[in-house]
């Protein structure tokens, strides 16, 4: 576990998630609207307990899955970024098997970034979500992406993401990977020069993301 520095409120602290910080990590990504039936939640929230439960000596706290914890100066945990590959790049239907592997190593996916309504308007989400786009620019990932409410487009373009219906890719096939989740809008950010986004067929699209 490794401490990180607070750019702001001296008094919050950020580290890397244990599995001993499985119940305040899903408690507080709880608070995320997940567009789910309450019976639904914790099921959805699962896997993000079980990969707690790995580690690794890289870059990333828990294999290809990040997570990271504000607390406050008492110990108490106030925020939380998690961080994996997408539920899209294992699906059949929407990517090529052989691009499976390229595609969890380039380009990651923050699943929940959360803080109570008690320490929020702090900047404590964007300091989370800096540290989490620098962990992933440090181990070469190109692209992190999110999904999210519209009612958030402006705060996430503030932060350099570009917002859009769909999340458009293009893969070294030449082809044009585009996905729509309806009732959300997603995100994106270009972390490594060899990525860009451009305009395909008309849309803000994802491109060089994979390229060697």
């Amino acid at each position: 576990m490794h401490a990180l520095t607070a750019p702001t409120d001296t008094d919050i602290r950020f580290r890397t998630a244990t599995e001993e910080d499985g119940d305040a990590l899903v408690g507080l990504i709880s608070l995320v609207d997940l567009q789910l039936r309450a019976e639904d939640v914790p099921a959805a929230l699962a896997p993000m307990r079980h990969a707690l439960t790995d580690s690794d000596d890289g870059p990333l706290s828990h294999r290809r899955n990040h997570f990271l914890i504000a607390e406050n100066g008492e110990g108490v945990p106030v925020g939380a970024i998690t961080c994996g590959p997408a539920k899209w790049m294992s699906d059949p239907n929407r990517s090529p098997k052989i691009m499976r592997r390229k595609l969890a190593e380039r380009i990651s996916t923050v699943h929940g970034l959360a803080v109570v309504p008690a320490y929020r308007n702090q900047g404590i989400a964007r300091a989370l979500l800096h540290h989490a786009e620098e962990t992933f620019r440090d181990a070469g990932y190109t692209v992190l992406t999110l999904r999210h409410d519209r009612s958030l487009t402006r705060f996430y373009q503030q932060l350099g993401y570009t917002s859009h219906n769909r999340l458009s890719l293009t893969l070294p096939t030449g082809e044009l990977l585009s996905l729509l989740d309806r009732g959300w809008k997603h995100a994106f950010k270009v972390l490594s020069p060899t990525a860009a986004i451009t305009t395909v067929q008309g849309m803000p699209t994802i491109t060089g993301a994979l390229s060697d």
